[in-house]
């Protein structure tokens, strides 16, 4: 037997929806919010655009650099990091977005000397005045593969 879609069943349906509809529009403005907040909060920021900044990890060191006349987006720059241990491998170098996702771009390095290296990258533009970009690097040393993160800002 089939039944007929009545009145009240129809407001149930429609009250039910627009109770769906409120969460959802309400969870996504908050989670953007809060996401937005939290990204500023929680990132300490040393420009390798504007000086060159030391990150440590147990007893290891890297000094990393950026070097361009003028840093913008689709221009190419100059990254350059060393090492407290000469005997370091760059395993992977990349560059991602920071405070919005951009995906991952390559930064390919070459070893200069030992501990010291060297390559060339660039940067995509994006919708936002200014833009947080990591340079992540991962490494290996005495066996274990570490990973470092040097954040830049890249205005447009």
């Amino acid at each position: 037997m089939r039944e007929r879609l009545t009145g009240p069943k129809l407001g149930q349906i429609l009250v039910v929806l627009v109770i769906l509809t409120s969460a959802f529009v309400y969870k996504t403005y908050k989670d953007g919010q809060s996401s937005t907040t939290s990204v500023s909060a929680n990132v300490e920021l040393c420009d390798i655009g504007h000086e060159k900044c030391t990150l440590e990890q147990g007893d290891l060191s890297a000094v990393g650099q950026l070097t361009a006349d003028k840093l913008q987006p689709e221009s190419s720059f100059m990254l350059s990091v060393s090492f407290s241990d000469p005997d370091v491998k760059v395993l992977k170098s990349r560059l991602e977005g920071h405070s919005m996702y951009m995906g991952t771009l390559p930064a390919l390095l070459k070893q200069t000397a030992p501990g010291e290296w060297q390559g060339q990258a660039m940067v995509g533009a994006c919708t936002e005045r200014q833009m947080i970009w990591a340079w992540v690097l991962e490494v290996e040393h005495e066996g274990q593969t570490q990973q470092f993160k040097f954040f830049f800002e890249v205005k447009r």
